[in-house]
């Protein structure tokens, strides 16, 4: 008998993304990026105005990645990093790791964020069964 093949599945990341954009008003962006701060997919609301340029979307997905790998050194205290807010004036940045990817979500800023965070938690545990 031959060595058996490991099938990995990858998320439909436009799936994804179209899904978490759709999934509450106030979702203004969604995205996933690699460790390697390429963007796997990403896609905005339709009547809204991107807040940076293309190049300032990189540094700030650049400096969201090197924010996380700085929180993984305190995993061993306090466990694996679940998601991160990080909330200006004009809008609220999420991150949550998924699958060894990022999810970047960004929100209208000053709302009640918990029914948006249960959405999408909703949405990736069920990703994450198939």
């Amino acid at each position: 008998m031959g060595m058996a093949e490991e099938v990995i599945t990858k998320p439909n990341y436009e799936k994804l993304c179209s899904k978490i954009l759709n999934a509450d008003e106030h979702i203004r962006f969604t995205g996933f990026v690699n460790d390697k701060s390429k963007i796997l997919h990403s896609e905005q609301k339709d009547n809204l105005d991107s807040l940076l340029s293309d190049h300032e979307v990189g540094m700030s997905i650049h400096y969201t990645l090197e924010r996380w790998r700085k929180a993984q050194n305190f995993t061993f205290r306090l466990g694996k990093e679940r998601l991160t807010f990080t909330e200006y004036d004009n809008v609220t940045l999420v991150t949550i790791p998924f699958k060894g990817t990022l999810l970047l979500v960004s929100t209208e800023p000053r709302i009640n964020y918990d029914p948006i965070i249960e959405k999408v938690n909703s949405i990736l545990t069920d990703w994450e069964k198939i």
